[in-house]
């Protein structure tokens, strides 16, 4: 193998190693936010779920607690794996390299035998004085004199070329061995995780056969919820055709500069509430116990901790405040032609009117007396109901 070919060899491997490391990188450093984003939904839901064990009675509230750490441990799992078939990938290619290296520095040393050799043979034969001074003529001796400089200088790159090959073949292996390694770990994990998600199911299907039994104390809560959210949507719709009647020109100007501001922070608005998850999302899906039964959700209930501050998603006016069976409180903030609406709160710490910045706390949510703390949360473009998860930030 000449010095240029070998140098271009030396050049391609070290690319592939740098390229692939730098593209590696970005994945797995990825895959490690989606881990830690999992592992954070997970304790999220731990917490929840005690605070509505505490009452010591099955409740809907603890199976949604329940259904959401086995939907955040499945994509733990997941991308656990994900991570592992990173590993595997980045073992194969290790292995390749380091045949390659291996295959390189056999050649190497196999050529540097073939130079050392014939540099002893030649020096049999004759010896390097000699050798100069038998030329017939000065331009020939200088001809033999650069012949043995280059010679020289051919076996010293070709020594110092095995010596990098070896020092590249080193790292190469010991960072395969650290791969293998961290490899197993994760397999170690996904073990772990695989036996958590095995007692969560467990429970999760002691807790729907309890629920089973209280039929008739689940459909009536969920009529009563259906006709508290009719009566709050019925009296937002009138007000707002109130306020878009008695409108100027001038305000509806103003409205619309605010309506593009929320508007282009559509899948950017923070969530109202710190730690919680959506227990039940919007439109229409089966009930999480009687899968026959089909809820239709004109919004978004979001099950958090007791006490959890309620915070507003944009700036905006307060433009109503009011009381509802069945929700409790509510908070309607006005961002020109969009409102957002906080319901089911315990307290209210804001005024008719008033002023309100992004994430400025504007109540508390409301718990219930088996435990289940819920925020129902809307967002309307004039007297129309949008889907929240497609304006809040995902989490």
């Amino acid at each position: 193998m000449n010095g240029s070919k070998f140098v271009n060899i030396i050049t391609l491997t070290l690319s592939i190693l740098i390229s692939s490391g730098a593209f590696a990188q970005k994945n797995k450093a990825q895959l490690e936010k989606e881990k830690k984003e999992h592992a954070i939904r997970i304790l999220e839901a731990e917490k929840i779920l005690k605070s509505t064990e505490k009452k010591k009675r099955a409740t809907v509230g603890q199976l949604n607690a329940i259904n959401q750490q086995i939907k955040s441990r499945e994509a733990l799992i997941g991308t656990i794996r994900e991570e592992i078939n990173w590993y595997n990938r980045r073992i194969l290619d290790d292995e390749q390299i380091i045949e390659a290296l291996n295959a390189d520095l056999e050649s190497l040393r196999q050529e540097y035998a073939v130079m050392v050799y014939a540099g002893y043979k030649a020096s049999q034969n004759q010896d390097k004085l000699t050798f100069l001074f038998s030329s017939d003529s000065f331009n020939k001796f200088l001809m033999r004199l650069k012949y043995y400089e280059q010679y020289g200088k051919s076996r010293r790159y070709q020594a110092s070329q095995i010596v990098k090959v070896e020092d590249i073949l080193r790292i190469e292996i010991s960072g395969f061995e650290h791969t293998k390694t961290e490899k197993e770990a994760l397999l170690a994990e996904e073990i772990i995780e695989r036996n958590k998600l095995g007692e969560l199911k467990k429970k999760q299907k002691v807790l729907v056969t309890s629920l089973t039994i209280k039929e008739k104390e689940l459909k009536k809560e969920l009529a009563s919820r259906k006709k508290a959210v009719t009566e709050l949507n019925a009296l937002i719709d009138k007000m707002i055709r109130e306020e878009i009647a008695a409108k100027t020109a001038a305000e509806t100007t103003a409205s619309m500069a605010i309506s593009d501001s929320f508007a282009g922070n559509r899948q950017r608005l923070p969530w109202p509430v710190n730690e919680g998850f959506i227990s039940s999302g919007f439109g229409k899906h089966n009930h999480p116990v009687y899968k026959k039964l089909i809820i239709d959700n004109k919004g978004v209930y979001i099950q958090t901790k007791p006490e959890e501050k309620i915070t507003a998603v944009f700036d905006g006016k307060v433009s109503a405040i009011v009381t509802i069976p069945g929700m409790n409180k509510a908070v309607i903030i006005q961002h020109g032609e969009y409102r957002t609406v906080y319901a089911n709160l315990k307290s209210v710490s804001v005024e008719m009117n008033q002023l309100v910045r992004i994430n400025d706390q504007i109540g508390k949510v409301y718990t219930k007396n088996d435990g289940d703390s819920e925020l129902f949360f809307q967002i309307w473009k004039n007297t129309s109901i949008l889907n929240p998860l497609q304006w809040l930030s995902k989490r």
